[in-house]
């Protein structure tokens, strides 16, 4: 329990906070991190960017290819749900003459 010279009762009405002073060394002898940053992180290297951004190169170059598929797959369904049954497009090599 804290000796009375730290504490002294609070006006009524008024919250009564009670300082410890070996906790208020210890937290001053610590230096204030700058915002967003820690000691224990590093910077990323510029292999690792480029690392991350080819692989986000190819997941936007593969989500295309599977949208395009999609489209032309949902296309063909759609056709032979109407009964066609020319749906499927027939390429005819040119003729040599």
């Amino acid at each position: 329990m804290p000796s009375e010279s730290n504490h002294s009762p609070a006006p009524p009405g008024e919250p009564n906070i009670v300082r410890f002073p070996a906790a208020q060394k210890s937290i001053a002898k610590r230096p204030a991190p700058a915002p967003g940053k820690s000691d224990d992180e590093e910077p990323l290297s510029t292999g690792a960017l480029i690392g991350i951004g080819v692989f986000l190169v190819i997941l936007v170059l593969t989500g295309v290819w599977l949208m395009n598929t999609l489209r032309d797959l949902g296309r063909m369904q759609d056709c032979a749900m109407q009964g066609r049954r020319n749906c499927a497009g027939i390429e005819v090599p040119a003729r040599d003459r």
